[in-house]
Formats: structure tokens, sequence, C-alpha cells
């Protein structure tokens, strides 16, 4: 939903990430996002690390308390989610912004940047992507996590709750952008053998919400893995991305 200013934002992800407190029990993308930058020694000391979509800083908590020696910093446009981060994660630095600011930030000043559960929500991934480019430094990673389609083609996904009072409101935060799309943009911008993709899979089941249909929950296919799946009608293919810039 736009607002007039430069990001777009989705209406639930106030009340989302202000309810939960994860911080002492970290989600399985951030023991895995940690996992895989730690193995690149992206976290060592003094690297300077940005979190793009930060919320209220649970992965920064998460990564701050494994690799305590780089310098972590968030970035949200919710006021309030940056208010808590700053309260339960007074060890990083948290500041209002959008990833589709090319002045957010003055040139390539990170070593690592995330953007986790982001890019589902714009209807064109490049200025963010473009923009996390422009902003890390030669030798630098990139982490994105979230859906991307396996399949040739780009999936624009737009909801309207049937209580939402707003006949109008549409929903964004679902959008399936290909995985060939976002190689073949990378291997343009950076040359081929600049990134990859990393399959996600839970290990262990999540249950439908009631109040929540769109929150996803898992299913079980012919061979016992774990898919995604939400109230929809969507199956969610959801990877890492590790971009090596």
């Amino acid at each position: 939903m736009s607002d007039g200013k430069l990001h777009t934002r989705r209406t639930d992800d106030k009340k989302l990430y202000l309810d939960e407190n994860r911080y002492e029990r970290p989600k399985e993308i951030f023991k895995m996002v940690h996992a895989h930058a730690s193995r690149a020694n992206a976290l060592r000391p003094g690297a300077a690390v940005a979190d793009f979509g930060c919320a209220a800083g649970e992965l920064l908590y998460h990564l701050h308390r494994k690799e305590p020696g780089a310098a972590y910093h968030g970035y949200d446009v919710v006021p309030e989610l940056l208010e808590k981060a700053r309260t339960k994660v007074p060890s990083c630095e948290f500041s209002e912004g959008s990833v589709l600011d090319r002045d957010l930030l003055s040139g390539a000043t990170l070593d690592v940047a995330f953007m986790i559960g982001v890019h589902e929500i714009f209807d064109d991934f490049v200025p963010a992507l473009s923009n996390l480019l422009h902003w890390t430094r030669t030798g630098g990673s990139i982490y994105l996590f979230g859906g991307f389609n396996p399949y040739p083609a780009d999936v624009y996904v737009k909801y309207h709750a049937v209580n939402d009072p707003e006949p109008e409101h549409r929903e964004p935060g679902w959008n399936q952008f290909s995985k060939a799309s976002f190689s073949r943009y990378l291997d343009q911008t950076l040359g081929q053998g600049r990134h990859r993709f990393v399959p996600f899979e839970l290990p262990f089941d999540l249950a439908p919400r009631a109040d929540d249909p769109a929150r996803t929950w898992t299913l079980l296919d012919g061979q016992g893995r774990r898919l995604i799946r939400n109230g929809l009608a969507l199956l969610i293919n959801l990877e890492l991305l590790e971009i090596y810039r």
C-alpha cells in the first residue's frame, strides 16, 4: 500500500511484528542466514552490516548475539517497529528509511546487506536490488530471502480480505518473481557465477491460523517434504539468494 512516500508497505506488518517476540527463539531462516554469512566470514569484526526491512530487529538481535564484532544497522519504514527494535536490541543502530531510496546511503559503504521477506512486496524487484548492489562494497555479500518462482514466470499477487472495511484495498506482499528473472539481471549486472539460490525447508510442521489465513503453513508432498502454502491458494517456494559483490 502506497502512503505517498518512496516505499511500499503491507498494512499488517506493524501489528504482526509488534506482537511477535522471537528474540530468544530465532526463526529458522535467521539460523540459515547466519550459517551462510558466517561460513563466508561476512560478519567478521568491523564489518558494516545492514538489514533492510528489519521490522523489530529480531534478525539483527540473532546476528549480533552470534557475531558481536560486526557493526549492525537496521532500516525500516514503520516508526513503531523501529522504536521496539531500539528498546529490544540496543546493541544495534536503527533508522527510518526505505531500500527504494537511493539516497538512504552514500555509495558503497556496506560489507553485508540483508533483505529478508521484502522483495515480494514490490511490483518491480530491480530498484531495491540495484540499490543493494550500489551500497555494497566490491567483495561484499548480499542475502535475500523469500519466495522465488522456480518456473520462468513472474507472478503478481495482491489480495482483499473479505472482512476488510476498505473495499478497494489490495494487500501486497506475495509476488513471486522467477529465479530466471533474478539470475538474468544479476548475470547482466555482475557477470555469471556471482550468485546462487539455496533451497529452504522448515524442519517442523506449521498449522494454519484461522485468524490470519494469509500466514503460511506446511503440508507434506508425496515424498514427505514439507511444502509451504497459505490461504491465498499459493504454494511458496522459499529460497535464500546469495549474491557475491
